[in-house]
């Protein structure tokens, strides 16, 4: 049988449309697929610019041709009726032998409903995304509204989150748990942390002074009430929802390593991840701020109080990976001045 002949039966069998282009990017065949959805005739278009797609199209897959880049994308195709319609195609180079570039074979199909759903759905997706930060910074603004005092604590603290999450996901044993998801999850959620404080007290929230035993008692409460906040709010939302690292956070980020903290005395691994970074992330930025019960210490003075709590108020890993980006710390700190 003839080769010529199979080739062109296969080429026009196919239920996609395929384009083949030379060297200099002029048709050198398409297939009748092609040809019965653009309405065109094979001899009108066969050795000339593929004008079939429109100026910007070309213009597009050029560029990435030029680039030695497989061509992926949307272009715009004349159709039947004279209107342009949106066509997939992916664009490969075809090489002989030698290795030399002879020209390209693009196969397209139609962008139908379910294309456009999907580019939809993407861009609601990261509407949402971006709505759930908001969302839980303006959560967060409650307890700061509290207390005023606070200036950019909030700001801080999410970047140190941040920061102290990207260099543990640089280690082995973080690396398939702390991912980008992850990353940007903390930066959203750690805000969260002292929401709970807008069930106490005036007087002991605003005390310009330190707080008696009672009133501290009272003062850890924050925790448990911001937890179980969320919590509620959480249990509203199928599976794990934006507020599920939040609430980690608030309930345990005063627990400490070594089982002497609060809400629960959890201790080591039984404490999320989340709340053992950001247990450091806010002890930095209390030790470093000045408050009405105290005044600020210095950077040096407060990582030397960090290196020597590790092992007993935060995990050791936490405070290596502080350790190997305190000078991001200190950029954060002086960016965002109270």
């Amino acid at each position: 049988m003839n080769a010529e002949l199979i080739s062109q039966y296969l080429l026009d069998s196919a239920a996609v449309e395929i384009v083949v282009l030379d060297a200099q990017e002029n048709i050198a065949d398409l297939n009748q697929q092609c040809l019965t959805a653009t309405g065109l005739e094979k001899s009108a278009v066969v050795g000339r610019p593929a004008e079939l797609w429109d100026e910007i199209s070309r213009l597009k897959l050029r560029e990435d041709l030029a680039r030695n880049r497989v061509f992926q994308g949307e272009i715009r195709e004349i159709g039947p009726d004279g209107q342009w319609r949106a066509v997939h195609y992916t664009f490969s180079p075809i090489v002989d032998s030698a290795g030399r570039r002879e020209g390209y074979v693009g196969i397209g199909r139609p962008m139908m409903d379910r294309d456009r759903f999907e580019k939809l759905l993407l861009e609601r997706m990261e509407q949402i995304r971006q709505t759930q930060g908001v969302a839980m910074v303006g959560l967060a603004k409650l307890a700061e509204y509290r207390d005023p005092e606070t200036g950019h604590h909030l700001e801080r603290m999410r970047r140190f989150s941040r920061l102290l999450a990207e260099e543990l996901a640089t280690q082995p044993e973080y690396a398939p748990y702390i991912t980008e998801e992850y990353i940007e999850g903390i930066y959203n959620s750690s805000p969260l942390h002292d929401i709970g404080k807008v069930g106490i007290p005036d007087a002991i929230l605003l005390k310009p002074g330190r707080l008696t035993p009672e009133e501290f008692e009272i003062m850890k409460q924050h925790s448990r009430i911001g937890g179980d906040a969320l919590r509620a709010a959480d249990q509203q939302l199928a599976g794990e929802s934006f507020l599920t690292m939040g609430k980690e956070i608030a309930y345990h980020h005063h627990e400490k390593w070594d089982g002497t903290g609060y809400p629960d005395g959890l201790r080591g691994t039984a404490i999320p991840l989340s709340a053992r970074l950001v247990a450091v992330a806010d002890v930095y930025d209390a030790l470093t701020s000045k408050r009405v019960y105290k005044e600020a210490i210095n950077h040096d003075r407060a990582r030397a109080i960090i290196i020597e709590s590790a092992g007993k108020h935060f995990a050791e890993d936490c405070v290596r990976a502080f350790l190997k980006r305190e000078a991001d710390f200190l950029v954060v700190r002086e960016m965002f001045r109270d």
